[in-house]
């Protein structure tokens, strides 16, 4: 009875991690594409509106889920709370301490931390521009992300499980 509960539970839980593997996976494009139409959202804003960019970010905070939502609520709190700290200073932290939350990898972090060095530091034209490239940027990443998901959720899964049973045979 011992043998068999200790099976049971190496294979659930070698097949949590296989599932768990493939989750990133299935999400690293999701989140992309999450980031894409809130960048598309604040290229509205920055075109149309005339709020300073902490009310767009607390804006953009209280619309998206979670990990986007934690990206611009952090970096509305840098701007509202950071006295003296650069724009990009205030971005940058909050990518950082958002990141670890995200399935996303690092490419998407050096598209993100790239486009927060222009950030608020030109004209509306030119912010339109880097806007449009993070977004170029990102829809490549997507692309990607969706080739990786394709190519490796199914075989995380299969791996979780068959790892657990290879284990069990082994042992017992």
């Amino acid at each position: 009875m011992m043998k068999l509960i200790g099976a049971t539970l190496i294979l659930l839980s070698s097949s949590a991690v296989g599932f768990h593997i493939a989750h990133r996976y299935a999400e690293r494009p999701r989140q992309i594409r999450q980031l894409l139409g809130t960048f598309s959202v604040l290229e509205t804003e920055i075109t149309y509106g005339a709020r300073r960019l902490d009310e767009i970010c607390e804006q953009l905070a209280r619309r998206e889920k979670e990990p986007v939502r934690s990206l611009f609520a952090q970096c509305a709190k840098n701007l509202s709370t950071l006295d003296g700290v650069s724009t990009y200073e205030c971005w940058q932290r909050a990518v950082e301490s958002m990141w670890p939350s995200t399935s996303m990898k690092t490419p998407e972090k050096e598209v993100l931390i790239d486009f927060g060095k222009t950030l608020g530091v030109s004209d509306r034209a030119d912010q339109m521009q880097h806007i449009q490239r993070a977004k170029v940027n990102l829809a490549t990443e997507e692309g990607r992300a969706l080739e990786a998901q394709a190519r490796y959720e199914k075989m995380c899964r299969s791996l979780g499980i068959l790892a657990g049973l290879l284990i069990v045979i082994l042992i017992y």
